[in-house]
């Protein structure tokens, strides 16, 4: 009984010892909750426009935002607890690092487990008590404001318990960090370097990855950053704020906290009592700590100097010194003396050595990342995105007033094909190239990881279709490997035809090709090429045609097609439920919904060689191309450019300048061969693929014109289709162009 009085008694000490801290959380708390919420509440009042329940709901929904913890939107409680945990956990066990304080404690009659309980219990009980009395709080002043508590409750409790188990993270953590050290300022370090290490060496890690390997792709998922740089709580902390709540989640919260606490625990009884006053508490601690640090610090130096100078052997003294520096830092806080420098000068060698192989092992690529290609029997399937659509809506995730796509490594995931030979094909073409830009770029002992630039390499001479391939393996283990190459496509298009014409890729690539003919044809309007929408006449029977069509053309559709075509319309192919959503969103408020780009994502496009859907089209009065049509445009302009080197009279150099020469053409049946090899400057946005000269610029100007337009088309020839009469004409008057200037030269 006695013992229990004690207990009771160490328990209100240590409360009243938080006194200050305890008084400081309140005071944020007071002014991020309640204050806060009292001002921005009555900030929504009825008027001529919103009503009194909307006024209510946005309020709502406001107090939920600031009480609850899942959203990340309101920080503020967040970032006031973090800071608590950190104070709290500071002061409570800063005794520690005191000599009489140490012997003071542990000379009463309690045993250490229960001492730690009490001073545990209180760093966490004193901020939940008040977060929970500000909470309250702020119930009444939502009250007040016409929101009913039963409406927020929920939400404030489910962030209360989790604003309460992230702080024990942060707290339990910093508490280790106590344990750990022999004083303040190294106990302060060493909550830094729980916070912040493994998040930077993860973040060091995929530097050298993206620094030294062509092929790394940094969305795929990996070990350094799925894993290491989660072993942080400030990080773990943000995250979750930033993803989203899970089950899961908590749980490994929960038990990552309980494992720091029961860690701490036991160093706490096994603290020796002359800790207190150095810089480690426990001597064994010291070698791992201080090795993992240098050989960071190292490898962070090698990567500073060599991000600077790409040479090795900047690389290497960058190594050297950081690994130096760090550890002779470390020698000096541990011991306090100057003097002790090198007192470990072993340890800083083999620190040397070990960063010297991972910069090797980098440098050298001695484990062929950039080469690396699964053989085809190890694969289960595998993927590629090409870069060429990124134009492509899918389904709709809402967020509020937003909504977001699937993004690139959605489509890896989804565009899956078992027929694997011609992905392969792609990787090994694609390290091909990237051995010759290699080998063109390498200057001495540099090895620079060489990417695709404008300046074209000798061996690329004639190519047209570059992409940023990234491909995703997924071995028959069900790990998946991923890599990405800067590589022309022209030496492969065969196989990237065969992939892109797979009905599976093809179909996961454009959800509009896998949509439900009925449903497409409730949604389908057509459009013009940067032209208005319309409406297909008709009943439904004739708009499954339209769409059937289409989605027949468009999985015919190869990329080799797409280098010489250009878009003459496009169709709207959306589910019911994206349509939906882009209604309530903004079809409410805009009268043409078709028009501000919320449906551009789902326009897909129409080509001259779409016979069938033309055809379909036209059976419900739509004419595909019309806004092509050679009796729209009264005149052509083409200006050809060419390149020449003339000498500059003022410097007595030669150099080049770019002239030109214009052709103008009225007769129609010009007119219509001309725009039969045009490819519009809008067309590009959806097929990025197509070849057009960009040594010819042709205008199209319309017979009529309304106020909002020029009146005048712009774009280039489509290559390999001028029209033969153009081609002479032109090659006419460069010839007449010399002979003036020739003229000209003799005259003088």
């Amino acid at each position: 009984m006695g013992q229990e009085r004690l207990v009771v008694r160490l328990f209100w000490e240590e409360v009243k010892r938080k006194a200050w801290a305890a008084a400081l959380l309140g005071l944020s708390l007071f002014f991020a909750l309640p204050v806060a919420m009292a001002m921005v509440l009555p900030s929504y009042q009825p008027n001529e426009y919103v009503t009194m329940a909307e006024v209510i709901e946005r309020r709502v929904k406001n107090v939920r935002m600031m009480l609850d913890f899942a959203d990340g939107n309101y920080p503020v409680v967040t970032l006031i607890l973090l800071a608590a945990a950190v104070v709290l956990g500071i002061s409570t066990f800063s005794y520690l690092h005191d000599k009489k304080q140490v012997d003071l404690y542990h000379s009463l009659p309690v045993k250490r487990e229960l001492l730690f309980g009490v001073r545990m219990g209180t760093g966490l009980l004193v901020p939940a008590a008040l977060h929970m009395v500000f909470i309250l709080l702020s119930l009444v002043v939502a009250g007040a404001n016409g929101v009913a508590p039963v409406l927020v409750l929920p939400a404030a409790m489910r962030g209360f318990l989790l604003h309460l188990i992230y702080y024990l993270l942060v707290y339990s953590t910093v508490v280790l960090a106590m344990m750990m050290t022999g004083t303040r300022i190294a106990a302060i370090l060493g909550t830094a370097v729980f916070f912040l290490y493994f998040p930077m060496l993860s973040g060091l890690v995929l530097s050298y990855y993206d620094g030294f390997f062509s092929t790394y792709y940094y969305g795929g998922p990996n070990l350094w950053s799925d894993v290491l740089s989660k072993i942080s709580p400030l990080f773990a902390l943000f995250r979750i704020m930033e993803d989203g709540v899970t089950a899961g989640g908590i749980l490994w919260t929960l038990a990552f906290s309980l494992v720091l606490i029961l860690i701490s625990l036991l160093l706490y009884k096994e603290r020796p009592l002359e800790a207190a006053g150095r810089t480690m508490a426990f001597g064994w601690s010291k070698g791992p700590v201080k090795v993992l640090l240098t050989i960071a610090f190292g490898l962070a130096g090698a990567l500073f100097f060599y991000s600077i100078e790409e040479d090795l052997g900047w690389m290497v003294f960058g190594l050297l010194v950081g690994t130096a520096i760090s550890h002779c830092v470390i020698e000096v806080i541990y011991h306090g003396d100057f003097k002790k420098l090198f007192r470990h000068k072993w340890t800083m060698a083999v620190c040397m050595a070990f960063g010297l192989v991972v910069c090797m092992a980098f440098y050298f690529d001695l484990f062929r990342y950039d080469t690396y290609i699964p053989a085809e029997g190890d694969l289960a399937c595998a993927s590629v995105s090409f870069g060429q659509d990124s134009w492509v809506g899918y389904d709709l995730v809402w967020d509020e007033d937003m909504y977001l796509s699937q993004e690139e490594g959605k489509i890896l995931e989804t565009a899956q094909v078992t027929e694997t030979g011609p992905i392969l094909a792609l990787s090994e073409e694609g390290i091909r190239q990237l051995a010759l830009r290699k080998a063109e770029g390498r200057k001495g002992d540099r090895a620079r990881n060489v990417y695709y630039s404008s300046e074209d390499p000798s061996w690329s001479e004639g190519y047209e279709d570059h992409a940023w391939l990234v491909v995703c393996y997924t071995l028959k283990s069900g790990r998946k490997v991923y890599r990405r190459y800067s590589m022309w496509l022209d030496p492969v298009l065969e196989a990237a035809d065969q992939v892109y014409t797979d009905p599976v890729y093809k179909k996961a690539l454009f959800p509009g090709l896998a949509l439900d003919v009925q449903e497409a044809a409730g949604n389908v309007v057509y459009r013009e090429m940067g032209g208005s929408v319309q409406t297909l006449q008709g009943d439904m029977g004739k708009w499954q045609v339209v769409v059937e069509a289409y989605q027949e053309e468009a999985a015919r559709l190869t990329m080799t097609d797409r280098t010489c075509e250009s878009p003459v319309g496009e169709l709207l192919l959306i589910s019911d439920q994206n349509d939906q959503y882009l209604q309530k969103q903004w079809g409410q408020r805009m009268a043409d919904r078709y028009g501000h780009g919320w449906y551009e994502g789902y326009f897909y496009p129409v080509y001259p060689s779409f016979t069938k859907t033309i055809k379909a089209l036209a059976d419900c009065g739509i004419t595909a191309g019309a806004s092509l049509a050679p009796e729209r445009f009264s005149m052509i302009s083409i200006t050809a450019y060419r390149a020449e080197e003339e000498e500059d009279l003022v410097y007595k150099e030669r150099a080049e300048t770019m002239t030109s020469i214009h052709i103008t053409y009225t007769d129609p049946d010009e007119i219509r061969q001309i725009l039969a090899a045009y490819g519009s400057d809008n067309c590009t946005q959806k097929n990025g693929m197509i070849h057009r000269d960009g040594q010819y610029a042709v205008e199209l100007y319309l017979k009529e014109r309304d106020l909002t337009s020029s009146g005048i088309l712009s774009g280039r020839f489509i290559k390999g289709k001028m029209p033969e009469f153009v081609r002479k004409d032109i090659e006419e008057r460069w010839e007449e162009e010399d002979q003036k200037k020739k003229a000209v030269q003799d005259s003088f």
